[in-house]
């Protein structure tokens, strides 16, 4: 399995989808036989399988997808999202990926800044951008 993008024999799918915006996420996932079909890609032009591969739930594991989040900053750009903006954001796509009744479990990647990636929820010397209480409530809401 290619944890992310383009699966091939597997009982977890699990998408790296980088969207921010809660509405764009949930438009995007309710299509899921769409996604999962291939006939869809869910990331910009990636598709969930390989060519030439399908989905086949079996009996005994029950379909799951995580979604995996992350804010991505180009490389040489500035990030200048506000710890307020960041965590308005961080609550409503998380709101949209618990509504998602297929997605079993989220995770967002790279919470630090590490070279020019300048997008973490923590410096890159590990101090908080973010109340991470804040970001606790967001998970547990």
């Amino acid at each position: 399995m290619n944890d992310g993008w383009e699966h091939t024999v597997l009982n977890i799918i699990t998408l790296h989808d980088y969207e921010e915006d809660g509405e764009q996420f949930l438009a995007r996932y309710v299509r899921r036989e769409e996604i999962l079909g291939n006939r869809m890609p869910f990331n910009n032009d990636r598709y969930a399988l390989a060519r030439g591969y399908e989905y086949r739930a079996s009996r005994s594991s029950s379909a799951s997808t995580a979604a995996s989040r992350s804010r991505r900053t180009p490389a040489g750009a500035t990030a200048t999202t506000s710890g307020t903006k960041r965590s308005s954001s961080s609550r409503k796509i998380t709101a949209a990926i618990k509504a998602t009744p297929y997605v079993r479990g989220y995770c967002y990647t790279q919470i630090t800044d590490v070279q020019q990636e300048t997008n973490g929820l923590l410096t890159e010397g590990r101090k908080p951008k973010v109340d991470p209480d804040k970001i606790r409530a967001v998970n547990l809401a």
